[in-house]
């Protein structure tokens, strides 16, 4: 029995390291559910022991369960104790571990001394380390940009302590300091503008209509000139085209295109190589933010991979292909690793999708936190089928289409096998799939699941919508303009049946991607703008990606399976599921503490599929990045 006010055992590193030890880890507040959970795993024993979490005191646990078991009481400050214990409080669990590989301070520090020391050591902001650097502009946009590459934001008592330094130099007069901290977009829209002016002025051309005032000198700046590469590999800096690009200074060159230059291409070498170091990395035992990393650099590559106007040049083509197999297998290993740890931990900051509901409801409750307050309505928005691939083509438009939106990103993993009725159910219930396991092989029970949900939160059953929506032809639900309204769902399965019906592959996915932006897209922005219009706090997620695959023939088992799909089949028959396996290349998944006992999933290794030989098809249901790590979008009003 742990008591853990201050999630300590929410740190990744220790529970994968718990899970390799045999531990089964329970953070269940609700009593009725603890209850089912502990029963559901016991016995007890040595070889298969128990911990159960709880953020209060341990003798409100329920009594018999705090009489068998052995106490512990977890505190931040004896795990840091020469630091000021509100501030490192601030930080997530990613930001501790940061933390702890860094070296103890020579004294006991007090808030000040705190938040300077975190700033050096967990955020690289070595700025009161060497006061020279404060004021140069090329240092500050190197660690802004290696900064927005972090999954989590600092805390806000940092940010303010940071800014405060940084507006007492004249050289930043004319930058707004606290947006570009605060946002990786405005950051990346700010070097942009700043790379236009710079251009302009190399080229003597006029790109753009706008004009620029120009702070950050480029022409006059060697070491900024020297980050140029850097900025355009991240993304953050996008080439220009302009006439004569070898009339420019060679530094100015990586960020310079010919008018009929292909962007696309010289971005694809740039993600290879970004991807390549990172496959040359022990991914299987990487933390969840750096495969984040690496699942956007795939996604984008993908889009560019799978462009129905502008495809790849074969020798790229080939690179993208020859990198499936490192990225499938790494993924794989990972998975096993890290996902079912991950999935005991789902506050304050979501890891599977199953989180997402207890995170909107985390949210409702952080009454003072910003854009965010308990009486505010909220709305879950599912895009059936949307991959991380497709959100990189989908939120860049959205972006440019409504510049009075914030989209706060963040990636969460699909239930596996990510099937629609064990991924979206999970989605929309805030449960496990073991929790709705009579429900597990079809989504009827969605509303009902939604509605309970909301119910244990207090609300009653009209004031909590599920609604399935076809955008192509059904009118905005009425519950949208209820007054009752505090907890909406809609869902649609528009992507995922653009995504079956791609019989030619991912490049007509694509295609009909496009026009779905033009079409159902422009809808949902419209829905999107109403409903933030009437004050509510918009999520949008996914519950599953898709991939092309490849049959390599069918299993012929007749009853013994439970559900038939072409990228995964859940049996609950065990010797069925490994007789099958036996004839196929397949990935045999269970107990992850997330299934129900007793059910098993076979998926095919890699890209194929149980379909005819060489049938193409774009599905999903199997273990693969572009399947299993999906968008989550929290999306409000720009103040």
């Amino acid at each position: 029995m742990a008591s853990d006010r201050d999630g300590l055992l929410a740190d990744e590193e220790i529970l994968a390291a718990l899970s390799e030890r045999g531990f089964t880890l329970i953070d269940e507040p609700d009593p009725v559910r603890l209850r089912h959970r502990v029963e559901g795993a016991g016995p007890f024993s040595v070889e298969r022991p128990l911990i159960v979490v709880t953020a209060g005191s341990l003798e409100k646990l329920p009594y018999d369960l705090w009489q068998q078991g052995q106490h512990v009481v977890l505190d931040l400050h004896t795990v840091f104790p020469d630091l000021a214990y509100p501030v490192v409080r601030a930080l997530t669990s990613a930001q501790r571990w940061r933390l702890s590989q860094a070296a103890s301070p020579a004294r006991r520090l007090g808030r000040q001394g705190t938040i300077e020391f975190l700033l050096r050591h967990v955020f690289d902001a070595v700025f009161d380390a060497d006061p020279d650097a404060l004021w140069e502009p090329a240092r500050l946009v190197a660690w802004l940009d290696r900064y927005h590459q972090q999954v989590d934001p600092m805390p806000a008592e940092l940010a303010e302590c940071l800014l405060v330094q940084l507006k007492r130099g004249a050289a930043y007069a004319d930058w707004p300091l606290g947006e570009l901290l605060a946002d990786r977009q405005a950051f990346a829209a700010f070097v942009r503008e700043q790379w236009r002016a710079c251009m302009q002025q190399q080229s003597g051309q006029l790109l753009g209509e706008e004009a620029v005032r120009y702070v950050l000198r480029f022409e006059a700046d060697g070491a900024l000139q020297d980050a140029v590469p850097g900025l355009v590999r991240s993304g953050t800096l996008k080439p220009l085209a302009v006439e004569r690009p070898d009339r420019l200074p060679a530094w100015a060159r990586p960020a310079a295109l010919a008018p009929d230059e292909d962007r696309r291409e010289r971005r694809a070498v740039e993600l290879v190589a970004i991807l390549s170091e990172d496959l040359g990395m022990p991914l299987a035992t990487a933390r969840w933010e750096q495969w984040q990393a690496v699942a956007r650099a795939w996604a984008e590559l993908t889009t560019l991979r799978y462009d129905p106007d502008h495809a790849l040049s074969p020798t790229h083509q080939e690179a993208y292909n020859r990198m499936l197999t490192g990225v499938d297998d790494a993924f794989l290993a990972w998975l096993r690793q890290r996902y079912a740890p991950l999935g005991s931990q789902r506050l304050p900051r979501p890891h599977h999708v199953y989180h997402v509901p207890h995170y909107i409801a985390y949210q409702r409750r952080q009454g003072g936190a910003d854009r965010v307050a308990r009486m505010y309505p909220s709305a879950l928005l599912v895009l059936d089928g949307m991959a991380l691939a497709d959100w990189t083509l989908i939120g860049p438009a959205w972006r440019a289409r409504h510049p009075d939106w914030g989209l706060d990103e963040r990636l969460v993993l699909a239930q596996v096998p990510t099937l629609t009725s064990v991924s979206r159910q999970a989605l929309v219930s805030g449960l496990r799939p073991a929790d709705f396991a009579d429900t597990l092989y079809d989504n009827r029970a969605e509303a009902r699941l939604w509605s309970a949900f909301w119910a244990a939160e207090g609300l009653s059953e009209d004031a909590c919508p599920y609604v399935h929506l076809a955008m192509e032809r059904d009118d905005v639900p009425a519950e949208v303009d209820s007054a009752r309204t505090r907890a909406l769902c809609i869902v649609n399965s528009g992507i995922d049946d653009l995504a079956h019906s791609a019989v030619l592959g991912t490049a007509s996915l694509y295609a009909s991607l496009r026009l779905w932006l033009e079409g159902p897209g422009r809808r949902w922005e419209a829905l999107i703008a109403e409903l933030l219009g009437r004050g509510f706090v918009v999520y949008l997620c996914s519950d599953h990606g898709h991939v092309e695959a490849w049959g390599y023939g069918r299993p012929s088992e007749g009853l013994v399976v439970d559900t038939r799909g072409k990228r995964a089949r859940i049996y609950s028959d065990r010797h069925a599921a490994q007789t099958v396996a036996q004839g196929f290349g397949v990935v045999l998944w269970e107990g992850d503490g997330l299934l129900p006992d007793g059910v098993c999933a076979l998926m095919p290794r890699g890209r194929n599929a149980f379909e005819p030989f060489r049938e193409t098809a774009v599905t999903h249901g199997g273990p693969t990045l572009d399947e299993v790590v999906v968008p989550l979008v929290a999306i409000h009003l720009q103040k």
